[in-house]
């Protein structure tokens, strides 16, 4: 198995003829997506009548806006399915860039993207959106509302009970260090507020009833205790900003 994963990575060729059958499997994953979306138009084809008027155009308008609502339900279900599948078995750990692990993880996060930007940065602060991630694996409790969804390698990800994500909140799963592919969990506690365009790093745990400031940066392995308010640094030098965090420390 090592021999060819070093081929795929070492040769362009064997990379672009991987990256090429890639891509012919998210077009049959797009394409289970889009089919129901295909069928509804097809039918509004049908009962149009062959001189096309107002009337017709008026309807099958319609028809193209209610196919993309279905083209987001369906395909919230599908991808999220297949990305389920790429990533059942997948622990936290320690991983070669050149394994089997880092080959499902770079296949189902091309998914994950192609989810995003198709469907899911359209459906923020709703049930499709927590769907997608629940039936990916992620632990979400009640009443949680997401405005994000960059929550990367979402099966390692706990939210409790009433949690609010800001909008563009980047939580990740996953760093790299040194060569290797390193996934760790993130833990969420209940009654937590995470602000806009902050930045969760792998292996942090957020206790409940906490408020994480806008912009704010959380490194990897970070504690926080419940009742917790953390506010991001602004416009501060970076010796000013180390001598704080030393202090703090």
């Amino acid at each position: 198995m090592k021999r060819p994963l070093s081929l795929l990575a070492n040769s362009e060729l064997v990379s672009a003829a991987a990256t090429c059958f890639i891509y012919l499997f998210y077009a049959i994953v797009l394409g289970a997506s889009l089919f129901p979306s295909i069928c509804l138009l097809a039918l509004c084809n049908q009962r149009l009548s062959p001189l096309w008027s107002a009337r017709s155009l008026a309807f099958f308008s319609l028809g193209c806006g209610c196919a993309i609502m279905v083209f987001f339900v369906s395909g919230t279900v599908v991808l999220s399915v297949a990305i389920r599948i790429l990533s059942f078995g997948i622990k936290p750990g320690k991983y070669p860039m050149v394994s089997v692990t880092m080959v499902r993880w770079l296949v189902y996060s091309g998914l994950y993207n192609l989810a995003g930007r198709l469907i899911l940065t359209n459906v923020p602060m709703s049930f499709l959106l927590n769907l997608f991630f629940r039936i990916i694996g992620a632990r979400i409790g009640k009443h949680v509302q997401l405005n994000s969804w960059f929550l990367n390698d979402a099966y390692l990800l706990t939210i409790g009970d009433n949690v609010v994500i800001g909008g563009k909140t980047d939580i990740s799963c996953h760093t790299f260090e040194k060569g290797f592919l390193i996934l760790k969990n993130v833990t969420i506690g209940s009654g937590t507020l995470i602000g806009q365009r902050c930045y969760v790093s792998p292996g942090v745990t957020i206790g409940d009833h906490c408020i994480i400031g806008q912009y704010a940066f959380i490194r990897k392995n970070t504690v926080v205790p419940d009742r917790t308010t953390l506010s991001a640094i602004a416009g501060l030098p970076v010796r000013t900003v180390a001598r704080i965090e030393k202090s703090e420390a």
